[in-house]
């Protein structure tokens, strides 16, 4: 270990760890009071940042901190925004100003509220489906038979994917929460899904039609057409980036909504005591809980400490939502927040999700959609699952209910 590495607050931290999975509220609230900017040797080191502002300022400011991806070594060494990195570069998300602005600018068309209407009555219509589909029955699987098949279908269709297909891509991302060197990572799932994309595309490109994908092969930027591989890393940004958060937000609602039958009822009778509640419970339970990382592009302070040129940090969203000088008494979850929509689930800055107003009404149309027709479910705890690890989203692999026939 060097002198520089010496120097630095250690903390025994590791997003992807059975520990953090335990535990990532407490293990992040001592870090925001004691080193709210510290370093961890896990992943070949780099540095946590726990605080709102700070998150904030990183986003943005590009300039500083990178979201680049440059897995051909050709710009400069940036590695993405996962931890370990990812070895395939999501454009979009993965990309610097100005390349970012026009990128992002070939997808907003497609995410302007007016716009969005038609898929969030798309969302009510498909969340009432599947209920049919199981209120017959008497038992459920609420990630599976609702939440992400519900969710999955929205961004797919948008994005130009026959919703028929939505199986294949909830297998290739239920277990991507682990990181990209894991041997139960979904690389070849994902592989698979990926020449599905470039097929779906060569189809397009001959024969477009009123979707994203339609409108990325044949974009041009600067008088030149968007790259192929550029288009596509963009796209699979979009599906995996689409709705398993999303899903996963509306398990945790669900799942903390059990016993608590007067906030149910309000939640279906009060439309904007819906959307508030739901903006509280995206703080509470944020989707993302294993940070987004960017490379120090240039040395910096932060809080007092030097960060070098080359290094990593990861941005704790999470932590974000939960810090004390943006949102007093933060593990009170109190549906009459104020500033709840502060919350830092959908990021911030110029990378904040474009899909943003989608995704906080797709929670709502499935939360409500299941508690007005299923009252009485009873979720069995025995048996339900979380996400092992906490590396990207704080999701479900399964939560069985149980409920009265109709």
């Amino acid at each position: 270990m060097n002198t520089t590495t010496l120097a630095k607050p250690l903390a025994e931290f590791d997003q992807h760890g059975p520990e953090y999975a335990a535990n990532w509220k407490g293990i992040l609230a001592d870090l925001r009071a004691n080193t709210p900017v510290a370093w961890t040797e896990a992943h070949g080191g780099f540095w946590i940042v726990t605080k709102y502002d700070d998150i904030v300022f990183a986003e943005r400011n590009p300039q500083i901190f990178s979201c680049d991806n440059d897995v051909d070594g050709t710009r400069g060494g940036a590695q993405g925004i996962r931890i370990p990195p990812s070895p395939l570069r999501f454009n979009l998300n993965e990309s610097d100003p100005p390349e970012h602005a026009s990128l992002r600018k070939l997808e907003q068309p497609f995410f302007p509220v007016q716009a969005l209407e038609k898929w969030i009555e798309y969302a009510t219509e498909l969340a009432n489906a599947h209920i049919d589909e199981i209120i017959g029955k008497g038992s459920a699987d609420l990630v599976e038979d609702l939440a992400i098949p519900v969710a999955a279908k929205v961004t797919l269709t948008l994005v130009g994917i026959p919703a028929e297909d939505w199986r294949d891509y909830m297998g290739a991302s239920l277990n991507a929460f682990l990181p990209a060197d894991h041997p139960d990572y979904p690389s070849m799932q994902r592989l698979r899904i990926g020449q599905h994309i470039a097929e779906l595309m060569e189809e397009r490109r001959k024969e477009p039609r009123d979707d994203i994908i339609s409108a990325l092969v044949h974009a041009e930027i600067g008088g030149q057409s968007l790259p192929f591989d550029v288009a596509k890393g963009m796209i699979q940004a979009l599906c995996f980036g689409g709705f398993d958060t999303t899903a996963a937000t509306s398990a945790n609602v669900l799942h903390w909504l059990e016993d608590k039958p007067e906030v149910r009822a309000r939640m279906v009778a009060d439309d904007t005591f819906l959307s508030k509640a739901i903006d509280e419970l995206m703080r509470y339970f944020p989707p993302i809980v294993g940070g987004l990382a960017r490379t120090v592009v240039e040395d910096f302070e932060l809080r007092g400490q030097r960060l070098r040129k080359g290094e990593r940090v990861l941005l704790m969203y999470n932590s974000g939502s939960y810090d004390e000088e943006r949102f007093p008494d933060p593990d009170s979850c109190d549906l009459t927040r104020i500033n709840a929509k502060q919350h830092l689930g959908f990021g911030a800055g110029p990378h904040r999700c474009i899909g943003a107003v989608l995704g906080h009404a797709e929670v709502c149309r499935i939360v409500r959609a299941f508690i007005a027709r299923v009252p009485d479910y009873r979720i069995d705890h025995d048996n339900a699952r979380r996400f092992p690890s906490m590396g990207l989203a704080n999701g479900w692999l399964s939560m069985p209910v149980s409920f009265v026939a109709q």
